[in-house]
């Protein structure tokens, strides 16, 4: 890559990975908070979204000095943003993942506690609970359901 194209693809490039990475904190850090807002979570998103900038900043690095064939045209510089941006989805992605991930596993934690807590090994709404969810239906009121007939001695409804 000539010198006069190598800051503007690391300008835009290093623009792009700290607009990713701020999307991925704020909502990595409401995704994990869950529906009922806990904090705590700030600083599993923060770190998340640290490996996520290294990660992206190496893959910049690289693309910006590996590469022959792509120097001396502005052509190159946009198949190279444009490698880069794919780079980028592939560890978006993975990152997501990683939230995701984290986030279940927080779920999982939370319930295991609250049964726990309980000391019935029932999760806590089902704590004093032995009536049954469903009251029986009685038979049926009405005349009876109509079938079709038979089609004679041969039909396929006899044995």
């Amino acid at each position: 890559m000539p010198d006069n194209e190598l800051p503007g693809f690391l300008i835009i490039g290093l623009i792009f990975v700290i607009a990713d990475g701020q999307i991925l904190y704020r909502g990595g850090r409401r995704y994990l908070s869950g529906p009922d807002g806990a904090d705590g979570t700030g600083a599993m998103a923060r770190m998340v979204v640290t490996v996520f900038h290294l990660v992206a900043f190496g893959l910049l690095a690289l693309l910006s000095v590996v590469g022959p064939g792509w120097s001396g045209s502005t052509a190159a510089l946009v198949g190279r943003l444009g490698v880069f941006l794919l780079l980028l989805a592939v560890a978006h992605g993975v990152t997501i993942a990683v939230l995701g991930r984290r986030r279940q596993d927080t779920i999982a934690e939370s319930r295991y506690q609250d049964r726990e807590a309980d000391g019935s090994g029932r999760p806590a709404g089902d704590a004093g609970t032995e009536q049954t969810t469903v009251t029986p239906v009685p038979g049926p009121s009405g005349p009876p359901p109509r079938v079709s007939p038979d089609l004679g001695s041969r039909g396929p409804y006899r044995a």
